[in-house]
């Protein structure tokens, strides 16, 4: 059955803005009408509602000036491709069960009171599965991903708690959201852990700068196209060192870009340039001093180009949309 919210060259979503077979166009417009929705909601407070009709709210709100169906729930069976270049697919909830199933989802969520009254740990631990069953069932035709991150943020707000997903690159979404679906609730868990935690996401957003104006200065390295994260306490890693900050450092690895801490490599990592190869088994003791955001202290600006470029390798998990939508 043909898409009903697809144009006929079955790529552009039919939408407001008179956008037509350009779904690039659509794409990059789309992202400047959702920020300024997104700006509108953190600075002005979320719809008064509560449950499903919360994040109908949420989507309405961000989409309205995108398309006429905004808020509403698809009506088309959805899936998306695993990998770039990959015949799998993630299959979503079909259309006929969407309330069947967000109707179980809150009910799930109400028991638990919203997970209220939780300790940032416990709090990570008890949202992980819900965050893969909301992206399961995928609710939107398009946007699901910044309304799901909206909508986790407004019951961490009101649990008490803080998530900067900021920090967290379309590569990596995408990633955790296809790790949800089969099954690794870990690598959901660190993500959770990077945006709920301080000291982590601070970390990873001086790496971004970092990246941002290394880009600036002729790095081929976009962040939001590469796996960043922290490193994960009892994981082994090894790579290259792009440079060191304080109590931090930034290394590539194979399948990523980490931020990890000093106190985890031999002698504090005291002997080693940009470029040296490390291997270190990560642990997790927090940083007590600020740290301050210059990776560039040890190396010059081409130097820190090299070493940006180099190792870095394309993941095949790179897919062209900005969320798990």
């Amino acid at each position: 059955m043909a898409d009903p919210y697809l144009q006929p060259d079955g790529l552009t979503l039919v939408n407001k803005l008179g956008i037509t077979d350009d779904p690039q166009l659509l794409a990059e417009m789309e992202a400047i009408h959702v920020a300024s929705r997104e700006l509108e909601i953190r600075g002005l407070g979320y719809p008064d509602k509560h449950g499903v009709d919360l994040l109908k709210a949420i989507h309405r709100h961000l989409y309205q000036d995108v398309y006429e169906w905004a808020g509403e729930f698809r009506q088309v069976n959805l899936s998306k491709q695993a990998f770039a270049q990959s015949a799998d697919a993630t299959i979503f909830s079909p259309a006929s069960r969407l309330n069947l199933e967000l109707q179980k989802f809150f009910q799930r969520l109400t028991a638990q009171d919203n997970l209220r009254d939780l300790p940032p740990a416990l709090f990570v631990d008890r949202l992980a599965p819900h965050f893969v069953t909301l992206n399961h069932i995928h609710p939107f035709r398009e946007g699901n991903g910044r309304t799901q991150t909206l909508f986790w943020r407004k019951i961490a707000q009101d649990a008490g708690h803080e998530l900067s997903f900021s920090v967290i690159s379309r590569e990596r979404m995408i990633a955790v959201s296809i790790a949800g679906e089969l099954g690794n609730t870990a690598s959901v868990k660190h993500m959770l852990s990077d945006v709920i935690h301080p000291i982590r996401s601070a970390a990873l957003q001086r790496a971004i700068t970092f990246l941002e104006n290394a880009r600036k200065k002729g790095s081929p390295v976009d962040w939001q196209e590469r796996f960043i994260a922290t490193t994960a306490p009892g994981q082994a890693y090894e790579g290259q060192m792009i440079g060191k900050s304080g109590q931090e450092f930034l290394f590539a690895s194979s399948d990523g870009l980490y931020v990890g801490w000093v106190g985890d490599l031999p002698q504090h990592g005291r002997d080693l340039a940009p470029g040296s190869f490390i291997t270190f088994e990560a642990s997790w003791s927090s940083p007590d001093i600020d740290i301050q955001p210059d990776y560039g202290r040890s190396a010059t600006v081409d130097q820190r180009h090299d070493r940006l470029s180099a190792p870095m390798q394309q993941s095949s998990r790179s897919g062209p949309t900005p969320e798990p939508d």
